[in-house]
């Protein structure tokens, strides 16, 4: 990877979004059919594998579609448009009209085994489903809104009124004090599992004052130099993930069970180690594609 790009699956997105074609219905409509189209088929968000890889079909597989799947367009690569259908109206994923070319694989699972450019393209799918799953009304009249711009927006058929695709801001931080840095465990998480601490960004708050309240109000930990690292977008359902290392003034702890329900700092020998391949029964880091796992190399590679 080159120096200061984005270390992060689901980020560097090599599509040309297209925005002065997307508006054009007729581009919109003669790309899905097109032989050199790109197909990238989704079933309740997860991908279409083959023997380790995604399985991206061809613009003639359009034909095999329902007419009534959701599709999107993405954009565009080497001149070849990109466009996503969602085959989730099957009962199963091995029941979908392309089950016999492939295996509908969970993404965290696909995140792990597939290129990074693919994942970056699957996410971008996942997450356009997602959000027009959810935004068929208007939130203005609560009229019906219908898909323009090849997925990009909806509109409302009532009162005109345009709605874009939303992301949830969170703040993730890597804590750091003396050598050390603070993991927690959500009651969400398996048992031994740890990672970076996160909360949603609120209103009218900065990602840095986010981290800062989060790291008080979930471990009790007053936090001073906030430092941005890098971002992911993170289709889970429709996340920006935001991420910071930051100093804590002190290594005490007092935890919102709620929310954590363990946490300890780990000292940047013992992190290298487990880095290195040295297994530990009590503690497990997250997996590489996650923004946690990123903030923690980065924090250990550096003295």
């Amino acid at each position: 990877m080159k120096p200061g790009a984005n270390p992060n699956w689901f980020a560097n997105n090599p599509l040309d979004r297209a925005f002065e074609r997307r508006d054009d219905p007729g581009f919109i409509e003669a790309a899905r059919t097109r032989p050199d189209t790109v197909l990238v088929p989704l079933w309740r968000g997860d991908p279409l594998i083959h023997e380790g890889a995604a399985r991206f079909l061809s613009g003639d597989d359009f034909a095999k579609v329902d007419d009534n799947a959701p599709w999107v367009f993405l954009g565009l690569l080497d001149g070849a448009a990109h466009f996503a259908v969602d085959l989730s109206a099957a009962p199963d994923r091995e029941k979908t009209v392309f089950s016999d070319v492939g295996e509908f694989v969970p993404i965290r699972e696909a995140a792990t085994i597939v290129d990074r450019s693919a994942t970056s393209i699957i996410g971008h799918a996942r997450w356009l489903f997602e959000w027009h799953r959810k935004h068929q009304y208007c939130a203005v009249c609560g009229g019906e809104t219908q898909m323009r711009q090849g997925g990009a927006k909806r509109q409302c058929i009532d009162c005109g009124a345009e709605h874009f695709p939303r992301c949830d801001p969170v703040a993730i931080v890597l804590a750091v004090h003396d050598g050390a840095c603070l993991l927690g465990r959500s009651p969400r998480f398996p048992p031994t599992f740890f990672s970076a601490l996160a909360g949603y960004i609120e209103a009218a708050e900065t990602p840095e004052e986010a981290a800062k309240r989060e790291l008080f109000e979930e471990a009790g930990v007053v936090l001073t130099d906030v430092r941005y690292q890098f971002s992911q977008p993170w289709p889970f359902p429709t996340t920006l993930m935001m991420g910071f290392i930051a100093d804590a003034e002190g290594r005490d702890i007092t935890l919102d069970t709620n929310e954590i329900v363990e946490a300890l700092w780990v000292s940047k020998d013992e992190i290298r180690a487990i880095l290195g391949g040295q297994r530990r029964e009590d503690l497990r880091l997250p997996p590489q594609f996650t923004i946690a796992r990123q903030l923690i190399d980065v924090w250990a590679r550096n003295d």
